[in-house]
């Protein structure tokens, strides 16, 4: 078994991940256009077809656009979100098509299993949208092989020991590396826009991300962290080589080795196809009950 890990799309204009095994996929976040979201999904050889379901971190729009939870109810594509989401989200049409389909179903803050062998761990997240969450996703192989696992970190003005102590043995790790902390400040931007995204509550500076990949990797065995991904970088206060110089700083700190790739806005990067390996993984002791995915 393989798992592929592809971002659509990162950054405040719109942002969607596809995870994909067994020729069945799921979205995290929806925030592009059907159209867009289609040609995204095409350049890194899935489809809608593909997209069983999907599951949202927070309601920000640049996470969920509405055009495209009603192309999820014409397609019969579920929509997975926290009971605080279906507040926000009540009065938004393509919402509204979806719970008169039947296909809004909910997760709290305790980890669930798809049918398909995924079991899914909510992060409840540090961010000024509403309930926030990032997510732990497991795939467990036939009886033998090696789980393969992935974190999702993104829109959090901090981080806890908590957090990284779920992402530990993560085969892929992506965490939010928005700001520059000088760029953020000398940025044209309102003080309230600038104090927001400085604060607690609002998004990780490089500094902040690459102490949370420390953190995940001093937790971590040699080898279990292979791809490290850099999402949700401000167009205007920050750069790709910055913020990945930075995470591969950190990297080296701490004796490893892992491809580091950044997230961009206008194109699906990167696209990684993750394999088990022989490496000894820590599963969580903790199940869920089965939701059908």
């Amino acid at each position: 078994m393989s798992v592929q890990i592809a971002v659509l799309a990162s950054g405040s204009q719109g942002n969607a991940t596809l995870v994909q095994t067994g020729g069945s996929g799921f979205l995290l976040d929806l925030g592009l256009g059907p159209r867009a979201l289609a040609r995204r999904l095409e350049s890194v050889g899935s489809s809608w077809e593909q997209i069983a379901s999907a599951i949202l971190t927070h309601t920000h729009t640049d996470h969920v656009n509405d055009a495209t939870l009603a192309q999820m109810s014409r397609l019969r594509v579920a929509l997975y979100c926290h009971e605080g989401h279906r507040q926000q989200l009540g009065r938004r049409p393509g919402f509204q098509h979806l719970e008169r389909a039947g296909l809004v179903r909910h997760y709290d803050e305790r980890p669930f299993l798809t049918p398909t062998g995924l079991r899914i761990e909510p992060l409840e997240l540090r961010h000024d949208g509403g309930p926030t969450f990032g997510f732990r996703v497991e795939a467990k192989p036939a009886r033998g092989a090696r789980s393969i696992a992935m974190g999702y970190v993104a829109d959090t003005g901090s981080w806890t020991d908590e957090m990284a102590d779920a992402l530990a043995q993560v085969d892929l790790l992506g965490v939010e590396f928005n700001h520059d902390v000088e760029m953020q400040r000398q940025s044209p931007r309102s003080y309230a826009l600038i104090a927001r995204n400085l604060g607690d509550w609002g998004h990780l500076s490089n500094h902040q991300g690459a102490q949370f990949i420390t953190a995940v990797l001093d937790r971590s065995s040699p080898g279990s962290v292979r791809h490290v991904v850099l999402l949700h970088l401000s167009q205007q206060c920050n750069h790709p080589t910055l913020a990945t110089d930075t995470a591969r700083a950190a990297i080296r700190a701490s004796g490893r080795r892992v491809a580091v790739h950044a997230a961009t806005q206008a194109t699906a990067f990167p696209n990684v196809v993750v394999t088990p390996t022989r490496r000894r993984v820590a599963t969580a002791a903790a199940q869920g009950p089965i939701l059908p995915f």
